[in-house]
């Protein structure tokens, strides 16, 4: 058995780890029968690769949906003679009765 080889070779147990220093226990085969690194893997999934380079899901359908690109406007203006109105300082009571039954203050 040698012991350094190619990643295939570590998989099939003819040489004990690869240049990189890898190990059968840290590889793996994804579905296409590819045969990769767990913690790398991991690591571009918390990084969110696939997010970055412009891939995401789209519920309903199986697989990968390319993101559409978003407009971004030119010069926003900020508008003109328009006020908010002042909220009322009285406060709902929440809570508190059983049931959704009003509440009975007794003297």
């Amino acid at each position: 058995m040698q012991r350094v080889g190619s990643r295939r070779q570590v998989w099939n147990r003819t040489a004990k780890q690869t240049s990189g220093g890898l190990t059968r226990t840290e590889l793996f085969q994804d579905k296409y029968g590819n045969i990769k690194s767990r913690k790398a893997s991991r690591k571009a999934k918390s990084n969110k690769n696939l997010r970055k380079a412009g891939w995401t899901f789209k519920k309903g359908s199986f697989g990968a949906v390319r993101v559409e690109e978003k407009k971004k406007r030119k010069g926003t203006k900020k508008r003109k003679g328009t006020k908010k109105k002042k909220k009322s300082k009285s406060r709902k009571q929440r809570g508190g009765g059983s049931c959704g039954s009003p509440q009975v203050v007794q003297p």
